[in-house]
């Protein structure tokens, strides 16, 4: 029997409709030899700007859009972003009406009109493109799954402690992050657009958003504080199992609509069968992700040591100590390449992942409460400085021990500098995509000691890899190449290309 939180949630979906009717052209067209060329610059560009696969398609909307309003300066963005998605494969071809421009011009002039009024360059951009994103690809059953989703953590969490923030936003911003692997711009457009519900509209004039400037960039910096609070990502850790079998159903509600999904609710056999069936179909794809994500990062990562180990390493050999050492070069060039293939190749999979996630799908449709879960308040000031002399302890260890070995082989500082880095940028990268490979797959709760040492062993090794990527990530100089000096002049020339294209298919009929 399904639960009354499932019913209610299945009525509010049929209360949305099945979907809007079919749209009436004129459709955007890009010729077929342009869209290769653009699908292939955008694999291209993948590759020197490693991203999660969720946010790829946000992040190009964001690129594109950047690049119009701040280096091409187009008046008609909004028209000119429509065709170019089109034209990289992120929209079908002569699917998606020309009159859809209007709406997303309106949602680039209203953010735009908003960072007139003091919202930072960045969050424009990064608001903008989140909107665009949602416009053009709408998902309503994730926002009705997740009131749901948070209807039953907010239940279940209980605070220890007396803290002054506010919980129920904890909670919220955890289940977002748990659910859909959600970033800071995200979070922040979703508190905004819960606070302030007049953002969702695309029609706000100038003096309507000079109005709702102050309340929205008071609204932010509370977000921020949020966003950034320990809990979240602690209560988001222990949200995971949950919020796969949430994600379970939301694949139930999309493969098969809502009066089907109702169908398969109702019936306990053929729920367990489905939901067994799209675990394994999506452990699947994600091994498959995990190989293509290991060989991105390889790349990714090799372009950049390549390009410091030219300006930095080798000259530092040959110019300043005027010897080679081919053990410390062989082992910078080799190493690193051969650990992340290893992190990548050899991940363990739970026996009982399966069993585990459909049991759990069962039990959150016949509305079992979830299992209390008691989060701590954040440590005291002498806790605090207690953990971080013993982090400071960890952060020797590790790294002494291996300084200690490189120094044995004869490591220059040069190549100590960047073997360190690069170890931290492959422990990093490599445990992200490891956890992105085991997204379908719940977390044991069980942990061995042997891994226990492990992990505190590679905890400031991946702390400062994470540190690194962040860094790296603002002073990408493959992305500032390819944003500046490649990607203007080729999209200029793919819309030249694709007009003569056009141009000669219109007239080919008249040289006969």
């Amino acid at each position: 029997m399904i639960s009354e939180e499932l019913q209610r949630l299945c009525e509010s979906i049929h209360s949305r409709g099945d979907g809007a009717p079919e749209e009436a052209g004129p459709y955007v067209t890009v010729e077929q030899l342009t869209g290769r060329f653009g699908v292939l610059y955008e694999k291209l560009r993948s590759l020197v700007d490693y991203k999660e696969y969720h946010v790829i398609r946000q992040s190009a909307i964001r690129r594109m859009l950047k690049r119009q309003l701040y280096i091409e300066r187009k008046p008609n963005s909004g028209s000119a972003l429509l065709r170019e998605l089109v034209s990289s494969g992120y929209l079908p071809n002569n699917k998606v009406p020309e009159a859809k421009a209007i709406d997303v011009q309106n949602i680039i002039r209203k953010w735009m009109a908003f960072e007139h009024e003091g919202l930072s360059i960045s969050l424009s951009l990064d608001f903008a493109a989140i909107e665009i994103e949602r416009f053009l690809f709408p998902e309503p059953l994730k926002d009705a799954l997740l009131d749901s989703f948070f209807r039953s953590a907010e239940k279940a969490i209980v605070y220890q402690g007396k803290d002054t923030v506010d919980h129920s936003l904890i909670t919220y911003a955890a289940c977002r992050r748990s659910l859909f692997s959600e970033d800071r711009p995200n979070l922040l457009y979703a508190f905004a657009t819960q606070a302030l519900p007049e953002l969702f509209s695309h029609s706000l004039t100038d003096p309507a958003v000079a109005i709702l400037i102050p309340r929205l960039l008071s609204n932010i910096r509370k977000s921020e504080e949020i966003a950034k609070h320990g809990l979240v990502w602690k209560v988001s850790s222990r949200l995971k199992n949950h919020a796969l079998y949430y994600a379970v159903l939301l694949e139930i509600f999309n493969s098969y609509g809502t009066g089907g999904a109702e169908i398969v609710l109702s019936d306990e056999a053929k729920l367990k069968e489905y939901a067994q069936s799209i675990i394994e179909k999506k452990q699947k794809q994600q091994r498959k992700l995990l190989r293509v994500s290991g060989r991105r990062a390889v790349i990714y990562l090799l372009l950049t040591k390549i390009l410091l180990g030219v300006a930095l390493e080798w000259p530092y050999e040959q110019f300043i100590l005027k010897e080679s050492n081919y053990v410390a070069l062989g082992t910078n060039a080799l190493f690193h390449p051969i650990l992340l293939l290893i992190m990548v190749t050899f991940v363990k999979k739970e026996s009982r992942g399966v069993e585990r996630v459909t049991e759990g799908v069962t039990a959150v449709v016949h509305g079992k409460d979830m299992k209390q879960m008691f989060i701590k308040p954040p440590s005291s000031a002498t806790t605090f400085f207690f953990v971080l002399c013993f982090y400071l302890f960890l952060f020797a260890a590790s790294f002494g021990a291996i300084l200690w070995g490189l120094i044995v082989l004869g490591f220059n500082a040069v190549s100590i500098l960047l073997f360190f880095v690069f170890l931290t940028l492959v422990s990093y990268f490599g445990l992200r995509i490891r956890g992105s490979a085991k997204r379908w797959e719940p977390v044991s709760e069980k942990k061995g000691t042997l891994g226990l040492i492990w992990n505190l062993f590679v905890f400031p090794i991946v702390s400062t890899g994470r540190w690194f990527s962040a860094r790296f990530s603002s002073i990408n100089v493959f992305v500032f190449l390819l944003d500046f000096l490649v990607e203007v002049p080729f999209k200029a020339f793919l819309g030249i290309f694709d007009a003569s294209l056009s141009f000669i298919k219109e007239h080919r009929v008249d040289t006969y």
